[in-house]
This record gives C-alpha cells, structure tokens and sequence, in this order.
C-alpha cells in the first residue's frame, strides 16, 4: 500500500494528531515502514508483483522481523504498512501490529478481505488505524484478475465486518492501460460501503505481473486521465480519490520533497518507503529499484547495522543522484519541440525513478554486511 492512502483515510477520519510535516509530500505520510512478511495467499492475482499464491509457503521469522520494525522506528518510521501475501494469513499479525502501537507507529494493513471473518478482524481491529481492500473494478473484472470466480462477492460480504469494527477503511484500485473506465464503478462501490477514500495504484511490472500482464502498464496519458477522473469523482461522489502520480508540470513545484539534498544524513530523506520483503530483503522505495541498491538481508544483519553500512558505502548518496537525475530527465520534455500530448502526461515517481537506476547505474556488486 502507498504511504499515501494512510494520510488520507486518516486527515479524513478526523486524526489530528498526525503531524502537519508528514503531509507535505506528493507521495503522502512518510516515512513508511513496508513489509511482507508472508508470500502465502489465498489467491493468485495477475497482477500481484509479489508472485504470492497459496501454494507459496515462504515468511519471514517473526524475531527477524520484530527487531527489524524496532529499528525502522529508532530510525524515524512512522508508519508500518503491513501487504503480502494476504497479512491475515501471517500468524504473527496481531503481534506485529501490537508491537508497532506500542513504539508510537500507525498501522495499516491491505488485504483482499475475503478472510476478515469476525474472529480474525477481532484479533487485530485494536491495533489498526487503516485497512486498504483492494477491488479491481466490477465483479467480473475483478474475479477475472483475482483467478477466482466469487472473489469479489466474498470481499464484499467481509466489507460489513471491516466496517462495523469501526476501523476506517478505503479501497485500492490497479490502475492498467486498459480499466481507467472502471474507476468511477470503485468509487461510487466506495460511496456505498462507507469507505473514506479510493487509492489508485499504477501496475508495478514486477513479480506475476511482469508475465502475465507485460503490456498493461499504464503509459503518461493514461495517468493523465486518472488524475482528472479522480478529480471528477471525488467531487461528484464525495470520496477522497488519489492517484499514485504526478502531472510532469508538478515535478516544479515538488522539486525538494522528489530530489534528496546531498550528503543524505538520514535513510528516510532517500526511502521515505522501505520495503521488507518475506525473503528479507531490505529495499528503497520500490521493488524493482537496482538490486545493487538494496540494503541488504535481515538473514545476514539486522536493520540497525544494513543502514548505517549502506549510508557508509554511499549508496544512499547513489539513489538521491538518481532521483535528481529522473528530475531532470523527465524536466527535459518541457523543452522545445516536445509533443503537446507529452508535456502534458503524468508518471508513477518511484516507478520512473527505479526505471532510472537500472538504465544508468553501474555498480560493484554490494558486500554483505555480517552481524556483531
């Protein structure tokens, strides 16, 4: 889940407590804690960029990653988002989530809700401040990408446990090139549940959906109409509707909030999203950033020893360069001669800027840090 959609689920809830700073980005509440603890699911979407399924068996260990949110709080992560696999699936769930309260974390989870009976939701509504379903446009559509038919009946009937937990929920919508029609059918979905907004993710072509859905990225006009849809909408309907991407006349004006300022003296100023996958894989901003990038392994250090040695070994250094060589780069259509229809398309930020480290960065390939 975006970091995003907890900054809007909650501003609207009412939670003034969320510090003022923390909204001052495009690409909303930061920093984020993001992990997957488990790959297992009970479903095998095309579009999962996590290639989870329920044959898939593989966790990360529960004190691996215990220790692992201890550190990303003293680090400065303010949020743990919990996604999968299906969380609900991750025995450990209610611990983790527990845990993360108790250092001062909000919490989040994205889930299918297929699972949210009353005695599961019972066990983790205490400690959630945000829940993301995620629905993929009308029950045909979304059955045909869950791969299971009555998926989208069974969500729909757990949305009613969600909701009477009274913990506040929204729904998450994968946008492709191909069902920008079918947001406004998620949105007034969302009207009539009673959820507090509508995410709009891009496809990330990693994982499944890098085979099964190769030619369904959503390209800059694409996104371009799902800002003015989610525009329309969220007026029309009275629902916060937000698309993960800026317009390319935006990158001004957020210049400071996209591009780090050099040295980074902190991990969140570079990974305001730092991915924990079940393998334990520590990674910046988005899966398929450069994997030379990637911070390392919990199986081989603990957080609090992988981020000062990747700050060390200049790498955060490397990803700010690449943010600030994406700005310019996606700056340069402004110039002279370029196309009307390009001026005016929108981009996934962290989808461009991962895009920029595989083009351009050459790298040694990263030591491993080994534990004291």
């Amino acid at each position: 889940m975006g970091n995003w959609f907890a900054a809007a689920v909650l501003a609207a809830d009412g939670m003034t407590e969320i510090d003022a700073h923390l909204f001052q980005s495009p690409t909303g509440i930061a920093p984020v804690l993001q992990v997957h603890p488990t790959r297992r699911c009970n479903l095998a979407c095309l579009h999962c960029y996590t290639s989870s399924a329920p044959s898939v068996s593989e966790q990360l260990d529960w004190n691996l990653l215990s220790t692992c949110v201890q550190d990303a709080a003293l680090l400065g992560y303010r949020q743990l988002a919990v996604s999968g696999g299906e969380p609900l699936l991750y025995k450990q769930l209610p611990e983790l989530l527990s845990q993360a309260r108790a250092l001062g974390m909000l919490t989040s989870i994205t889930t299918n809700g297929m699972l949210a009976t009353p005695q599961r939701w019972a066990q983790i509504s205490d400690f959630l401040d945000v829940v993301a379903v995620s629905i993929d446009g009308s029950e045909a559509e979304h059955d045909a990408m869950r791969g299971q038919p009555g998926a989208y009946a069974k969500t729909l009937a757990h949305l009613a446990v969600i909701r009477a937990s009274g913990v506040p929920f929204g729904l998450i919508f994968t946008l492709t090139q191909h069902n920008v029609d079918s947001l406004e059918f998620v949105v007034q979905l969302a009207a009539q549940q009673g959820a507090r907004s509508v995410q709009v993710h891009p496809l990330t072509l990693y994982g499944r959906a890098a085979e099964t859905l190769a030619d369904a990225r959503p390209d800059g006009l694409e996104l371009l109409v799902a800002l003015a849809e989610a525009k329309r909408l969220g007026q029309q309907l009275g629902v916060t509707v937000h698309v993960d991407a800026i317009s390319l006349q935006q990158l001004h004006t957020y210049h400071r909030h996209l591009v780090p300022s050099l040295p980074v003296t902190r991990l969140p100023e570079v990974a305001p999203i730092l991915i924990v996958q079940a393998d334990g894989a520590v990674v910046p901003l988005t899966h398929d950033v450069n994997h030379q990038l990637w911070l390392g392994s919990l199986h081989d250090a603990p957080l609090h020893l992988l981020a000062p040695a990747w700050m060390q070994q200049g790498r955060a250094d490397l990803l700010a360069q690449a943010c600030a060589q994406t700005w310019d780069e996606l700056s340069q259509h402004y110039h002279a001669g370029q196309p009307v229809a390009i001026q005016n398309a929108a981009v996934y930020w962290y989808d461009e800027v991962a895009a920029s480290t595989r083009r351009h960065l050459g790298m040694p390939v990263m030591r491993c840090v080994q534990a004291a």
